[in-house]
């Protein structure tokens, strides 16, 4: 297994992020169980290389003493959507009403 550069790192945490923004968004009331001040380490359900290298440079970064850390875990969930397609077709003579 490769060890992940350090752009690896910053691209999955900025599309983490993105992701997590985009989330509160829509769910607002899950910033009620983050502490103010708190410094988010984002980990992906899927990718345990990656949560190694976050959570070893979280650990390097300072930070305020009265900033809590919270890891954040992130997890795709697919939704499938329904298509209704209409296909037209050709036909000999239309029904009777």
């Amino acid at each position: 297994m490769e060890k992940l550069t350090p752009e690896q790192v910053a691209d999955k945490v900025f599309e983490l992020t993105e992701q997590f923004n985009q989330y509160v968004f829509d769910n607002p009331d899950v910033l009620n169980d983050i502490p103010d001040k708190a410094t988010l380490v984002f980990l992906d359900a899927d990718d345990p290389e990656f949560n190694r290298a976050n959570i070893e440079l979280a650990r390097a970064m300072p930070r305020p003493t009265d900033s809590p850390v919270v890891y954040m875990r992130m997890q795709k969930r697919v939704r499938v959507v329904q298509q209704v397609e209409w296909m037209p077709q050709v036909v000999a003579s239309p029904l009777a009403v």
